[in-house]
């Protein structure tokens, strides 16, 4: 507690009241004061005003944003050295680039893990006064140099000592017993001694100044020197020695601030970034190749959602290291300082990392160390008597082929791992210029997107489900569709992770939301009775302070039973901030909602809190479902979520049903309800009053007599 009292003074710009509230109390847990703006202009007068250690700056703001403020503050007496750390999208390159450009001493990345901000905060904020010591220590002694309490000798030409004085807190060279008349020589390495020997001949020569810096491990510890020798007589010369291996070490530990990851100890964006602007230079002069590995661990977000990021953050150092260990000696790789020694990989942030390989022959070079790094990140990790088994998409950019410049290598790489990903993740990918154009095409995709939100061009699509006990309808499964006016349907698969990745899920959630209860009251209206509609709550909209009340009022305006509607939420999003969801389903049930967890058993679940959510049914994923027939582990798991689901006091929903077969295998273990083409597609709306009223005997014979 001693440590983070009254650290100082943080100044938080953003735009968003949330995120400074959060950052307010993030900041605040670790011993500051927090002072806020909202906006560019009034960061710099408050900013001028209060004289904060450290700025928390948010890339984009209005009017004035957090670039221009940085590149102020940087020209603005008394806050030109004052640490800035930006705020920016986790993959927006460019706002970083800008914003090291304009003299930002870091950046944390959005989501912003709020857990770590404060340590963060403490550590640049500690860097930067260690810095600005260092600095004012350095011009006092340019002053001083004459009284300060070094250690001071003055030796002969013959390296006998004539004056000695041990300077006040400062360790020496050589201890008090040292007697006037003997050679410091003697007293010093062999090494070091013939160096001294030389200067004191050189200065007695020259008449100039020597200065040097030694380094001397003595008792399994390094200590720094510097030595200042001055000419004092014709045959003597005065020896200023000053202890320095504080600043040293101190210095390392700056260093490593501003260019390795905190986490994992590997180099990070702004050290890789150095190391391949200055291997292409080399490869420049040499006429050779190289490559750039981009890696991401596939769904590693689930982790961090489900079992929380101190468990991510477990699993990334295991990684890190697994991955120095299984790239050679030989696979150049971003690494700054210790003498030239390189590392085997940096982290870009998040489960991004970077491998550098110089002086390649053929492409199949870098593919060799892309698979050796994928096998080896397949192999299971144990930790805290869990296994994962985490893969990685790889992509591979080289130079000069690929890109002449550090900004199109990474992008190209970048958009090579993304098309490894999209191939169905685990996979290594070559850049190609056909990526760029699929490149391109996402973002025709995500703008066409748009304009169908705006337009209302998107429809909801209804999947009965079926009781297995009766053989009748009990409700429907509302599904968004999207047909594009020149590529025809677009699978929810693609457009869904495209409006995630662009913030338009919001818009679509709510109008799924409105959507789906105006189509219960149509119903209502048509005496179409009991027929409850159940629509996927997205993680962003399920996080929302007031969803509760903002679900409640969409049933209510159309006067409907809440019980109507039902709620489908993924493990992901309930295990993201579990405690919170606790109260969140308590007060969405004592209301009247039925809640399932869609696609059980692809996700991270915690049993402890599993059985803590007041949830109605578990919704067995159609793979498992699809797996009936073909896979034995498929139906030990279908059995064992029944079996789960049932000794909780929930019902059973199994989607995908495709065949009699696996029709028959979930009736046997006591599922209660399936969905899936066997018995009905999902359809427009128009068409579930007429499927109802027609339904085949066949079907409803299927509760009955399971034909």
């Amino acid at each position: 507690m001693s440590e983070a009292a009254n650290t100082g003074v943080i100044l938080v710009v953003d735009d968003d009241p949330t995120t400074r509230a959060l950052a307010r109390a993030a900041i605040e847990t670790a011993g500051f004061e927090v002072v806020e703006a909202e906006h560019g202009q009034q960061a710099i007068d408050v900013a001028l005003a209060t004289r904060p250690d450290c700025l928390l700056l948010d890339v984009e703001m209005p009017h004035v944003d957090g670039i221009e403020v940085c590149r102020t503050m940087r020209r603005t007496k008394g806050l030109f050295d004052t640490p800035i750390i930006m705020l920016t999208a986790s993959e927006d390159d460019e706002s970083v680039r800008l914003a090291y450009e304009s003299g930002a001493t870091d950046f944390v990345a959005k989501p912003i893990n709020w857990s770590l901000l404060g340590h963060r905060v403490r550590y640049i904020t500690r860097a930067s006064r260690v810095s600005q010591g260092l600095r004012l220590s350095e011009s006092k002694n340019r002053a001083f140099l004459k009284v300060i309490p070094d250690s001071m000798l003055v030796v002969d030409s013959a390296g006998l000592l004539n004056t000695y004085h041990r300077g006040k807190d400062n360790n020496s060279l050589f201890d008090d017993r040292i007697e006037i008349g003997a050679s410091v020589l003697d007293a010093l390495p062999k090494t070091l001694a013939s160096v001294w020997q030389q200067l004191i001949a050189d200065v007695l020569k020259t008449g100039q100044t020597h200065r040097r810096e030694n380094r001397i491990k003595r008792n399994g510890r390094t200590s720094y020197f510097e030595t200042r020798m001055v000419p004092y007589t014709a045959n003597s010369v005065l020896i200023i020695l000053r202890d320095v291996s504080r600043q040293k070490h101190t210095d390392a530990k700056v260093r490593k601030l501003a260019f390795f990851d905190t986490l994992t100890g590997l180099p990070n964006r702004q050290s890789f970034l150095m190391q391949v602007s200055e291997a292409i230079r080399s490869m420049e002069e040499q006429e050779a190749r190289l490559s750039i590995l981009y890696i991401d661990l596939d769904d590693f977000k689930r982790i961090n959602d489900s079992l929380g990021h101190s468990v991510g953050d477990a699993l990334l150092q295991k990684i890190s290291k697994r991955l120095e260990n299984c790239v050679r000696r030989d696979d150049h790789v971003a690494r700054y300082g210790r003498g030239g020694s390189q590392l085997h990989v940096a982290r870009l942030g998040g489960d991004e990392f970077t491998v550098i390989l110089r002086e390649l022959e053929s492409h199949d070079e870098a593919a060799t160390v892309a698979e050796r790094i994928s096998e080896a990140l397949k192999m299971p990790i144990q930790h805290l008597g869990q296994q994962f088994v985490i893969t990685p998409s790889i992509g591979i950019a080289t130079y000069p082929e690929d890109g002449d410049n550090i900004e199109t290598l990474l992008k190209n790489a970048d958009t090579a791992m993304h098309h490894a990903k999209s191939a169905g993740r685990n996979r290594v990918s070559h850049f190609s210029g056909t990526m760029s154009v699929r490149s391109l095409e996402r973002f025709d995709l995500e703008d066409s997107l748009r304009r169908a939100v705006d337009n209302g061009d998107l429809e909801l699509h209804y999947q009965p489900k079926l009781n297995i006990a009766t053989g009748q309808v009990v409700g429907v499964e509302a599904l968004l569709r999207w047909t594009h006016p020149d590529r025809g349907p677009v699978s929810p698969a693609k457009f869904i992770p495209i409006a995630e990745e662009s913030g338009l899920i919001m818009t679509l959630s709510s109008w799924v939301l409105d959507t789906a209860c105006e189509q219960l009251a149509v119903w209502q209206k048509d005496s179409l009775h009991g027929i409850t509609i159940a629509i996927n709550l997205s993680a962003a909209q399920f996080s929302q302070e007031d969803i509760d009340t903002r679900i409640i009022d969409a049933v209510q305006q159309r006067n409907l039973p809440l019980s109507m509607l039902e709620l489908e939420l993924t493990e992901g999003t309930l295990m993201k901030d579990a405690a919170a969801t606790v109260t969140t389903l308590k007060r969405l049930t004592e209301a009247g909602f039925h809640i399932a967890v869609d696609d059980f058993g692809t996700g991270y679940s915690s049993l402890s809190y599993l059985q803590k959510f007041p949830l109605s049914a578990l919704k067995i994923d159609r793979s498992f479902v699809q797996g009936i027939e073909t896979a034995h582990g498929s139906s030990s798991i279908c059995n064992a979520i029944v079996a789960l689901a049932h000794g909780l006091g929930m019902k059973v929903i199994a989607e995908g049903v495709e065949t009699k077969q696996q029709f028959e295998y979930l009736r046997s273990i006591g599922c209660e309800e399936i969905q899936g083409y066997l018995f009905a597609k999902p359809m427009p709306a128009t068409n579930v009053r007429e499927f109802l009223q027609r339904q085949p005997k066949s079907i409803r014979a299927l509760g009955a007599s399971g034909v």
